[in-house]
């Protein structure tokens, strides 16, 4: 696939798919925002929908992008590598939530702030058709990583308190007592307020003169203003499982069908159908197992009485950050193949 026939595809998928769902976002954060309240069983339907659309699959053709990265069919030789990275890594995090469950989530929320940032980092650029170059490499990613995870601890620190206890009442551990101080959640949005600001200004910098650099900066821009808003006001619950699906999730699905050559014509057409239907198919077997062992989970972690409605989704969040440690670093060695290329390059120059 051309640089320029990427370039549409990812401007086409803006228009056709992530619009959409800024729509969506928007209208429910207008709808909070206005005093709408949902039940609380219904805010965790999005993580529910996530186990089997988007969500929990995005992750699950990794094995195979060692292969389409270099332009290969998939074999032992390239898949064996990335199911060890998954064992080991995977178990390095299940260790961590026994030995220390408060570590363990607060590792979990940096790991998602860089693993998220990373991605709205590469579909901003790839859209744009231009490079981060630093400091706006570093400055972007964190930025957007800060939304999901930052925003909500300011704007409704119960909720983060809850689930922090969620995730670790399975081994043992406890959430802190108290809720958190006014002094700190100040400190935290005057934080926020000086990263929008820098970040603003230095994708401002780097587009400068650049063709279409003035409608990228101001659709970024767009962007975090309408993340800030739903944070700010759609219950954490509700906004990460959205988020989660809906943006992370749906925005890496397009990378990585860029990579499917089977995929070419029906990208190039704007055929998302046949698009979800395929990634879903090949997702289905690595899903499966990751299902399987969210069960595994379940039965040996859960009390027969489970305390809150919320318990069930802390075990979720723990084998999501299982997952995430290794799938973060398949997709930082993607990134290193495709930085300032057009071009796919070896995968073996990844390492």
């Amino acid at each position: 696939m051309t640089d320029a026939t990427e370039l549409a595809v990812w401007r086409r998928a803006r228009r056709q798919l992530f619009v959409p769902v800024d729509i969506v976002l928007l209208g429910l954060a207008v709808a909070f925002a206005a005093g709408l309240r949902v039940p609380p069983a219904l805010q965790y339907v999005p993580f529910a929908l996530g186990l089997v659309i988007f969500g929990l699959p995005h992750g699950a053709l990794d094995h195979l992008v060692p292969a389409r990265l270099a332009g290969r069919r998939a074999t032992l030789r390239t898949v064996a590598p990335v199911v060890g990275l998954y064992l080991v890594l995977g178990a390095a995090v299940a260790v961590l939530w026994v030995v220390s469950p408060i570590v363990a989530f607060v590792f979990f929320i940096a790991l998602t702030w860089f693993h998220w940032g990373q991605g709205d980092a590469f579909a901003s650029a790839r859209r744009s058709g231009d490079r981060l170059g630093r400091p706006r490499a570093i400055g972007f990613p964190l930025l957007r990583g800060a939304l999901p995870m930052v925003v909500p601890l300011i704007a409704f620190p119960a909720s983060y308190a809850t689930v922090l206890g969620a995730t670790t009442r399975a081994f043992g551990g406890s959430a802190p007592a108290g809720t958190l101080a006014s002094g700190i959640r100040i400190s935290l949005a005057a934080g926020m307020v000086a990263l929008v600001v820098i970040v603003t200004l230095l994708d401002a910098r780097a587009r400068r003169g650049i063709s279409g650099g003035r409608r990228a900066w101001l659709g970024d821009l767009a962007e975090v203003a309408l993340l800030v808003f739903f944070f700010a006001t759609v219950p954490p619950v509700l906004a990460v499982g959205l988020y989660f699906a809906l943006w992370h999730s749906l925005r890496h699905i397009v990378r990585l069908s860029l990579l499917d050559p089977a995929l070419t014509g029906p990208l190039e057409a704007g055929r998302w159908g046949r698009v979800l239907v395929r990634f879903t198919a090949q997702a289905a077997p690595v899903t499966g197992i990751a299902l399987l062992i969210l069960v595994g989970l379940f039965v040996a972690l859960v009390p027969r009485t489970v305390a809150t409605p919320i318990d069930p989704l802390g075990i979720y969040l723990v084998l999501i950050s299982a997952l995430t440690l290794p799938h973060a670093v398949i997709v930082a060695m993607m990134d290193r193949a495709q930085a300032g290329r057009r071009r796919v390059v070896s995968w073996r120059s990844a390492w």
